[in-house]
């Protein structure tokens, strides 16, 4: 009941569901290619870009600082404070 554009929605669904489409899912699906973040060569996972990539956490602290909004712990976390 949130009033977000419906692709948003969809959007957090999936990445709430773990299905978006991150070099490990691809990997799943007979991908071949490399499976590290092209910005930080570590392995990437869903929760990755948005939690565990230093490139997140540096956008997690710079919306921190301009808006008091703590760094979210799990994906499930996220979820919550944006939902609130």
């Amino acid at each position: 009941k949130i009033k977000v554009p419906l692709r948003i929605k969809i959007f957090m669904w999936f990445v709430h569901k773990e299905v978006i489409l991150t070099k490990d899912n691809l990997a799943k699906r007979n991908w071949v290619g490399n499976s590290r973040c092209c910005f930080c060569d570590q392995n990437e996972t869903v929760k990755h870009p948005f939690l565990e990539c230093p490139l997140a956490k540096l956008l997690w602290r710079s919306i921190h600082i301009a808006f008091n909004f703590q760094h979210p712990r799990s994906i499930n976390t996220l979820f919550w404070t944006w939902l609130n």
